[in-house]
């Protein structure tokens, strides 16, 4: 192997992580090859998990109440839903295209639609607005009784390409699509020195999230 070569594996080693987007993959950062884990930035929030009890892996995007959410889903043999989502507050505009929607499904005219918006949904727009101010970047919100919560673990991520990219990375470890490793690490083939092809796993693998 040449000096270069050496240097540069041995840079590899140095960093153990690989950066992918929003997310870090550390294809080694569980000693136990039986669970893999999601890392978020404040201290105290994690996940951890046993690979062979995954059932699925979901993605979705609503509208509740005050807030237009996308979220994903993982779902286990145990009695806990693990919930991962970022959400906003509901813009007039897409209230203002909702009704249009909801007037054109039923055959109305636009023309009943009304600019500005009707006083009750501007207050709803309006309340939207202050929770919006009065929550942080991860604060889990909980609409009851709405909806249930029970037997919920529920994180909430500051962006929607954080969640994104975090689903797209289970969704390759789940299937085990496979990548390049070099030392243990994913590597993108073209920085790759000494690397292999193999299968990705879920087990052993800690996913942080970067913000």
């Amino acid at each position: 192997m040449s000096l270069f070569n050496k240097i540069s594996l041995l840079a590899l080693l140095a960093s153990s992580v690989t950066a992918l987007s929003a997310v870090t993959v550390d294809s080694k950062g569980v000693h136990n090859k039986a669970i893999f884990g999601i890392e978020f930035p404040e201290a105290g929030r994690s996940f951890l998990a046993q690979e062979n009890t995954v059932m699925s892996i979901s993605l979705q995007q609503y509208i509740t109440g005050n807030y237009n959410v996308i979220e994903l889903n993982i779902v286990t043999s145990s009695s806990a839903l693990t919930r991962i989502y970022h959400s906003r507050t509901v813009k007039p505009a897409e209230i203002q295209a909702a009704l249009a929607d909801g007037a054109a499904a039923a055959g109305a005219p636009s023309s009943i639609i009304q600019k500005p918006l009707p006083p009750q949904i501007q207050k709803l727009a309006d309340r939207a607005a202050g929770a919006q101010e009065a929550m942080t970047s991860s604060t889990v919100i909980k609409d009851y009784p709405i909806a249930t919560h029970a037997h919920t673990v529920e994180y909430r991520l500051s962006s929607r390409q954080e969640l994104l990219d975090l689903h797209d990375e289970l969704k390759k470890h789940w299937l085990k699509e496979p990548a390049f490793f070099e030392a243990g690490q994913i590597v993108d083939e073209e920085d790759a020195v000494d690397s292999e092809m193999k299968p990705r796993s879920l087990g052993g693998t800690l996913f942080i999230i970067e913000n």
